[in-house]
Parts: structure tokens; C-alpha cells; sequence
């Protein structure tokens, strides 16, 4: 079994301020601590579930909040930015599941930690009438793939839009949003025994989701700001809807993923 990994940082355990997902900082270094023990709480789960390979993304900011020492010998990771498939990086064929751990709900959310869509300066991105954050985002290109999204850890507001999207994810909640900077949190040693037993249900399952499917609608991307919309229009293909939209078309979602990314990425570029 060969199974794609997508870590993040906002949904890991014990993580409730931006003061944790800095770079810099005694906050910042306990959240990568713990997302470390996330991920071998993940992977151990996927060991007994009987991986033989296993792809992890660094999926946070610029892919350098993992160390690589001490991953099991079945485990890859990738790390580093920029990539050509960003917090999917490495995403392919041939997976026979994809997971996602430490993810936060889409930007807008209440009561959600740490909210958000990619960056602070996308307010929404839908596709139709379907409105979707990173872990849609992900997840649908994973489908583009033929990879099904089995597992998600995060907070309540993070996999309840999980099991919407897709129906018998399976998910494991390590913290319950009060706001968007606080939340009841539980301890570590609970969160990564229930990470790692929902990871092996999730893989053992004998129902696991189906790949998550395009609609086929263009990806209508929202800024917070008229500014980030201007530098963004400059992706080629692309067409401003109004002050703040842009629509974003493709022949298949990779071409939407791909456009997304460039949209993003310009508008970065505007303080």
C-alpha cells in the first residue's frame, strides 16, 4: 500500500495562535514538536495498516518545519518551496490513499482555529455552487489523480467540512474551536492515540471514500482586498469578475489547481 501525506500546522495538536505557526519563537518550536509527533502518530497508524511507502508534503508556509531525522524507513518527505503542486507536492497515480493532518477549516468559518484559505488574502474560493478550502482544494486534486482522501485530523470545524465534502472520511478532532484563537484542547498523548487508531480504521476500512470528483465548474476566486484581485488579473487565461473575483478555468482540475496556485502566488506579491 502506497500512500500521500499533506501536513499543515494550524489543525495540529495543541496549536491555537499565529504566534505557533511563525517561523521564529519558543510557540513557534513547541508547534513543530507537536506536529512532528502528529506525523509519527500518522505513521504509525499507516505502519499498521500495512504500508510499504509513504510520501509526506511539508504543507506549512515554506516546507521547512519537519525534520527529516528518524522518519521510519518506509517514509519519505518532501520539503521546501516553492513546488509546482504547493501543499500537494508529490501528489500522483498510483496512491492508494491520501491524508491530511493538522488542517483548519476554509476562511469564514466561525468559531474555526486559525481559519483560512491558502493565505490571508483569499476570502473565498468556490467552484459553482461549492465553496472549498484547502483540504477541498487538496482533496480534489488527489481525485484528479485517482487518489481517494481517507483521513483528516484537525479541528471540529476542519473535519466537519471533511465529511461533508466527502462522505466516510474518516476524521480524527484534536481540538473543539471556541474562537478563532482559542479552542478546548486535547492532551497529546490522547489526540495521537486516537491519530493513530483512526489512521489504521481509515486504512483497514473496506468502504474508503471514492476519489473526490470535479464538477467542472471554473474556480471563482475571491480576495479580501481589490489590490490583491489587480496583481492576480495578470495570470494569463484568467477573468476578473468584479473588483475582488477572478475566475479561473481549466480543461480538468490540475489546469484549475495549477491556475489557482499562479493567481495566488501573484498576489503575494502586493503588500
Amino acid at each position: 500500500m502506497k500512500l500521500f501525506i499533506a501536513i499543515d500546522l494550524e489543525g495540529i495538536t495543541g496549536v491555537v495562535s499565529e504566534r505557533d505557526t511563525d517561523r521564529e519563537g519558543p510557540a513557534a518550536k513547541a508547534a513543530r514538536e507537536h506536529m512532528r509527533a502528529d506525523l509519527d502518530a500518522v505513521l504509525e497508524g499507516c505502519v499498521a495498516a500495512g504500508a510499504d511507502e509513504v510520501v509526506v508534503c511539508d504543507a506549512h508556509a515554506d516546507g521547512r518545519n519537519l525534520d527529516v531525522a528518524d522518519l521510519p524507513p518506509r517514509a519519505v518527505l518532501v520539503g521546501g518551496s516553492p513546488t509546482p503542486y504547493s501543499m500537494l507536492q508529490g501528489i500522483a497515480r498510483g496512491y492508494d490513499g491520501a491524508l491530511f493532518v493538522g488542517y483548519h477549516a476554509r476562511a469564514g468559518t466561525a468559531a474555526a482555529v486559525l481559519e483560512h484559505t491558502w493565505n490571508y488574502k483569499v476570502f473565498a474560493a468556490t467552484l459553482g455552487d461549492l465553496e472549498v478550502g484547502e483540504f477541498g482544494l487538496g482533496a480534489l486534486l488527489a481525485g484528479h489523480f485517482g487518489v481517494p482522501a481517507v483521513y483528516l485530523s484537525g479541528d471540529d470545524k476542519a473535519a466537519a467540512e471533511a465529511e461533508a465534502l466527502v462522505p466516510g472520511i474518516v476524521t480524527t478532532v484534536v481540538k473543539t474551536g471556541i474562537t478563532r484563537l482559542a479552542a478546548v484542547l486535547l492532551s497529546p498523548d490522547d489526540a495521537r492515540v486516537r491519530i493513530r487508531d483512526d489512521v489504521e480504521r481509515a486504512l483497514r476500512a473496506d468502504d474508503k471514500p471514492a476519489p473526490l470528483a470535479w464538477n467542472g465548474k471554473a474556480l471563482r476566486l475571491t480576495f479580501t482586498r481589490v489590490e490583491f484581485c489587480d496583481v492576480a488579473e495578470g495570470c494569463p487565461g484568467v477573468r476578473r469578475l468584479d473588483g475582488r473575483t477572478l475566475e479561473i478555468p481549466g480543461v480538468d482540475f490540475e489546469e484549475v489547481y495549477r491556475g489557482f496556485l499562479a493567481c495566488v502566488r501573484l498576489s503575494e506579491l502586493k503588500d
